[in-house]
C-alpha cells in the first residue's frame, strides 16, 4: 500500500484514527491525497484529521483546495438533506424510509459535513411503490431508469438531484441467493442503531467496498451498537441472511481503522463457512486501488469475495 493510501486510511476515521501515523507525507503528494481522499468519499475527515493542513507551509495550497472541494460536497449534501427531508414528509405513513446517505450523516458521524453523499436512496415496500411514485411525479420528479428492484428519478428543478427508490438493498439477483435487504426486515425500527449497522453492512459488502466510505460507515455503526441492540442485531442477521457479510465487514473494518468494538462484535456473531477466506481477500491496497490504476490488478480479489457472497 502506498503511503498515500496510509495517510487517507489513517485519516478517514471520523473520530481520530486509534492507529500508529504513517511516515510523513511528502509535499509533493499532497495533490493526490486530495484526489484520491475525494475519490473515496472521505474528504471531509482527511480535511480535519490531516496534520499537514492544520498549519501554514507546503501544504497551504493543497488545503485550500480541499477545502473548497469538500465546501462543494457539504453544500450539495446539505440541499439532498433537504429534499429528503421534504420527502419523508410526504412518505408519511407509507411503508418507506429513507437509507444511507442523510441518515447515516445525522445519526453516525460527530458532524453531518464529514459524510457526504450524491443522491437520496428511499428503500420502499414493493406494495407502497404505485403511491410513492404518486408522490414523487407530483414533487415534479420523472422517472429516468428502472430496474427490477430500482429506479432512479431525477428532479425536474434539477437533474443533478436523483431519487433512487428501492424495493431491496441487493439489486443483482446472483447476490440476493446470499442476502437480501427489504424494507420489512427492518420495519420495526428503520432508524435503530442495529438497523443502520445491517444497512451499511449490505450496502458496503454488496458494492465490494468500492470506496473507504463503506468501511467508515460500518464502523460508526458498529460504534453506536449498544449492548442491547444486539438481541435485534441477531434478528436483522437472519431476516436478511448477512451473518456472512456482516462478520466479515466488521473484521476489514476493525482491521482497517484498529477499532475493537468491531472485532468484539464480531466475535460475537462467531464463526461461518469462509469467512476466513473473505478475510484472505480483502485488504487496505484491495480497497483503496479501487479508483485508481491499480483496479485491474486487484479487482480479481473483490469478484471472488462476491462470489463467497453469492454462496453464504
Amino acid at each position: 500500500m502506498s503511503l498515500v493510501d496510509k495517510w487517507i486510511v489513517y485519516c478517514a476515521d471520523p473520530v481520530g484514527s486509534h492507529t500508529v501515523p504513517p511516515h510523513d507525507l511528502p509535499p509533493q503528494l499532497a495533490g493526490r491525497l486530495v484526489d484520491q481522499a475525494e475519490s473515496h468519499r472521505v474528504l471531509g475527515a482527511v480535511l480535519q484529521n490531516f496534520p499537514g493542513f492544520r498549519q501554514d507551509g507546503p501544504f497551504a495550497a493543497h488545503w485550500k483546495s480541499a477545502r473548497d472541494r469538500n465546501r462543494a460536497n457539504v453544500a450539495f449534501s446539505l440541499m439532498l438533506t433537504h429534499e429528503a427531508d421534504t420527502l419523508v414528509e410526504k412518505l408519511d405513513g407509507l411503508r418507506a424510509t429513507v437509507v444511507k446517505g442523510p441518515t447515516f450523516a445525522k445519526k453516525l458521524y460527530p458532524s453531518p459535513t464529514l459524510r457526504t453523499f450524491s443522491d437520496i436512496d428511499v428503500l420502499i415496500d414493493v406494495d407502497d411503490q404505485v403511491e410513492v411514485e404518486r408522490i414523487l411525479k407530483g414533487l415534479g420528479y420523472h422517472l429516468a431508469e428502472a430496474s427490477q428492484h430500482e429506479f432512479k428519478w431525477l428532479s425536474g428543478a434539477n437533474e443533478q438531484v436523483m431519487v433512487e427508490v428501492q424495493t431491496d438493498l441487493v439489486h443483482a439477483e446472483s447476490l440476493r441467493r446470499g442476502m437480501s435487504l427489504s424494507y420489512g426486515s427492518i420495519a420495526q425500527s428503520p432508524d435503530s442503531s442495529a438497523s443502520l449497522l445491517i444497512i451499511a453492512v449490505v450496502h458496503g459488502a454488496g458494492h465490494q467496498y468500492e470506496y473507504l466510505q463503506h468501511l467508515v460507515d460500518i464502523c460508526q455503526a458498529a460504534r453506536f451498537l449498544k449492548p442491547t441492540d444486539e438481541a435485534e442485531l441477531d434478528r436483522l442477521l437472519a431476516a436478511t441472511n448477512a451473518r456472512f457479510a456482516t462478520l466479515v465487514s466488521l473484521l476489514f473494518a476493525g482491521r482497517i481503522f484498529g477499532e475493537d468494538r468491531c472485532n468484539v462484535l464480531a466475535r460475537e456473531i462467531g464463526s461461518t463457512p469462509l469467512h476466513k477466506l473473505a478475510a484472505s481477500l480483502l485488504d487496505q491496497t484491495v480497497i483503496m486501488s479501487t479508483t485508481d490504476q491499480r483496479r485491474a490488478s486487484y479487482n480479481w480479489r473483490r469478484q471472488a469475495f462476491r462470489l463467497l457472497l453469492r454462496n453464504s
